[in-house]
């Protein structure tokens, strides 16, 4: 039951991520958002790291190594494709991750592809093409695929759920999910310290915390604690369903956008429907 709280908690975090992301996110800036998206991640981390038990086994870093360097792709492009798009757009395709997962996971973790997957995933790409409205199917998907922010959004989901999928593996095998998600965050923000530093742009960092010093923090503790709650999910409920439901977040990044940025989601918010019910089918258990 813990890991459905869980799953609810990463739904009503993930909501607000992207709005605070897109608060944060410049064209020129990606690179340090997604630094401090993680690194002050961290800081909300310890405080359950320092006065937890400590894993007897640490090989599992060995593995961690490798999935930082995916979600540290990932997500700057996740951050790049938010901040030169409309939310409302691209959000959405954030869970366009379901189609690859639900492929890796049969693959790598033994999980049964259903014919309710199969109608759950053929109504997320119908729900999609609801995003970026023409006149029939063929011209909204193709009208999706020519905006830059979709294509690049697209990528990172496809990199998210590489990601997923080793975090499936590595959580199902005992590994305590707290400091799985800290040395993971950890890597990450050295990665892309050492990318900053090569860039030249760690004075970028010092401009934006003093700028929307509370929006960094915001961002931060809803990115460590949606992973987190995400693992913790992970323990019980299948990767393959437990990712998928995240995507209920997306009504609250509508909202949020329509009201904050005016962005028009009429139909946006019917082709998220619509891939709800995809998700929900995905995630029906007969």
């Amino acid at each position: 039951m813990f890991s459905y709280f869980a799953l609810l908690g990463r739904i009503l975090l993930i909501g607000i991520e992207k709005i605070a992301i897109k608060e944060l996110a410049e064209e020129d800036n990606n690179l340090i958002v997604t630094f401090l998206f993680f690194f002050l991640a961290l800081f909300f981390f310890l405080p359950f790291v320092i006065f937890s038990k400590k894993p007897n086994d640490f090989s599992f870093l060995k593995t961690t190594i490798i999935t930082s360097l995916i979600y540290t792709n990932s997500f700057i492009l996740y951050v790049k494709s938010i901040s030169i798009s409309e939310v409302s757009l691209v959000a959405p395709l954030y869970n366009i991750n379901v189609f690859f997962l639900i492929i890796l996971t049969s693959i790598f973790l033994d999980e049964k592809i259903t014919i309710l997957k199969i109608i759950g995933l053929i109504l997320l790409i119908y729900g999609s093409s609801f995003l970026n409205r023409q006149e029939n199917l063929f011209l909204s998907i193709k009208a999706l695929f020519k905006d830059k922010g979709s294509k690049i959004m697209i990528l990172s989901s496809l990199l998210i759920a590489i990601g997923r999928t080793i975090d499936g593996q590595v959580t199902k095998t005992g590994v305590s999910p707290l400091f799985y998600s800290f040395f993971l965050y950890l890597f990450i923000t050295i990665i892309l310290f050492f990318i900053i530093l090569l860039t030249k742009k760690s004075k970028g960092v010092n401009l934006l915390l003093r700028k929307k010093p509370l929006l960094s923090i915001l961002a931060g503790m809803v990115n460590a604690y949606s992973y987190l709650f995400l693992l913790i999910a992970f323990k019980n409920i299948d990767v393959s369903l437990a990712e998928p439901s995240t995507m209920l977040g997306t009504i609250i990044t509508l909202i949020l956008s329509k009201y904050i940025f005016k962005e028009d989601i009429k139909y946006r918010l019917i082709g998220v429907l619509i891939m709800i019910l995809g998700t929900c089918l995905i995630f029906l258990k007969i």
